[in-house]
């Protein structure tokens, strides 16, 4: 079997190409905002680090697509919460190709007003607190807005055309591709800020080698930042690829072979939902303190401003922040397993099939043994996902060291993207030579 075939490489080739056009896009800017303004202003805030992946690793600079596929993610997200209480939206997701286009089609129209929405936030954030100048006129208010919604209905276009044509999910691989593209110039920044010289030097005159250079403290949080990171990974990778196996054993069929039943399984993630319940605990984390830091400056009444300058001291102090963080990823990672997996539909599902679960009765015992399992094995993902988010952040305040260059969620991000794409490739080869054995 060939490593690669033509349709692996076209779809790469079309996957690099789409990248590429994000890429130069994403350099265009806005008229009437400074490059810099929301990176000056945000700098170091988790929320902003995270909006910053959703768009592509585009939060550097103000450009047509500063808010990315942020919207349309978590557009997402909140059909998938609406699924649990409004039968017809779950219609659509148990539905065939036609009930999953009407469902794509729900999703791309909610993304617009939540990026106009967004628009508005970064607009209204910038313009109160000065940083675009003189006051815009109502004509380059709109622009600005119409500028930034079109940014990430264009993202989600080409995102669309990737998972559609490319490799891989279209959101993540353009998320990854933000991501990879700043590890190189952050990690220098970073090796330097701990104290580190990067020199060079050559092997034989003719082949180049980087050289580190520094005392023995600087040299000992050089390593602990490069374990930092490669634990972050490593553990990603682990959240990404584990499942339990719950066996299934189906009844005995006739077959040309003579052979009886035979055993199948149903793979059961530990994290289902991937990096969204992240995602989601951040937001609802850090939405409150940039909503009241920003209180805390214009009102006037005294117990309003006590109550916003108390919640903004409690949310910046790192240990009580990290242990919210830990809790609210703990319970999205349970809310999302529920709903990706339902207990009662899979049990009912199995019966259908003319199968059962080994050691297990059909029907009820059925059920409430996925539910147990599921929530065994969704216990053990939630306190990884946790892990990963907050612990990171935790030694880096305690040994002074500086932000990550892969956080833990981009770490998953990472992860979950390469997986993705490892499995979409082994599927191709082994269908392409299942067309050949055929013929």
């Amino acid at each position: 079997m060939k490593l690669w075939n033509k349709g692996i490489l076209r779809k790469i080739g079309f996957t690099l190409i789409i990248v590429a056009i994000f890429r130069f896009v994403a350099a265009i800017p806005i008229p009437g905002i400074p490059q810099n303004a929301l990176k000056d202003l945000l700098t170091g805030n988790n929320f902003v680090q995270v909006i910053g992946l959703l768009s592509g690793g585009m939060l550097q600079s103000i450009g047509i697509l500063t808010i990315g596929l942020g919207p349309y993610i978590n557009a997402s997200y909140i059909f998938q919460i609406l699924s649990v209480a409004i039968p017809q939206i779950k219609e659509l997701y148990q539905g065939g190709p036609v009930e999953r286009k009407m469902l794509t089609m729900y999703t791309r129209l909610l993304s617009i007003p939540l990026a106009i929405i967004q628009s508005v936030v970064i607009y209204t954030i910038l313009n109160r607190l000065g940083l675009l100048g003189d006051t815009p006129t109502q004509l380059q208010v709109a622009s600005i807005i119409t500028l930034l919604t079109f940014g990430s209905v264009f993202a989600m276009w080409l995102g669309e055309l990737i998972t559609e044509f490319g490799m891989g999910g279209g959101t993540s691989v353009i998320i990854l591709a933000g991501i990879l593209v700043n590890v190189p110039t952050q990690l220098v920044r970073d090796i330097e800020t701990v104290g580190v010289k990067i020199g060079s030097t050559k092997i034989g005159g003719i082949l180049p080698m980087f050289t580190l250079e520094g005392t023995s403290q600087a040299m000992g949080k050089f390593a602990m930042l490069l374990g930092l990171i490669l634990g972050s990974l490593i553990l990603a990778i682990i959240i990404s690829l584990a499942v339990r196996k719950i066996k299934l054993i189906y009844a005995r069929r006739v077959r040309p072979t003579g052979i009886g039943g035979y055993s199948n399984y149903i793979p059961l993630s530990i994290n289902t939902a991937g990096v969204m319940p992240v995602i989601f605990a951040i937001s609802i984390l850090d939405l409150p303190r940039i909503l009241f830091q920003y209180l805390s400056t214009q009102v006037t009444n005294p117990t309003f401003q006590s109550i916003s300058v108390n919640v903004v001291n409690f949310l910046s102090n790192q240990l009580y922040y990290d242990g919210l963080l830990m809790i609210i990823t703990i319970f999205f990672a349970f809310f999302s397993a529920y709903i990706v997996f339902r207990p009662e539909e899979v049990a009912e599902n199995i019966n259908k099939q003319g199968a059962f679960i080994e050691g297990v009765r059909p029907g009820k015992e059925t059920q409430a043994y996925l539910n147990k399992t599921l929530w065994t094995t969704t216990l053990f993902g939630a306190l990884l996902l946790a892990v990963i988010v907050a612990v990171p952040n935790i030694l880096v305040q305690q040994f002074g060291l500086p932000q990550q260059v892969i956080s833990g969620t981009g770490a998953m991000i990472m992860a979950g993207v390469v997986m993705d794409m490892i499995r979409q490739v082994q599927a191709m080869k082994s269908m392409d030579q299942s067309n050949k054995n055929f013929f």
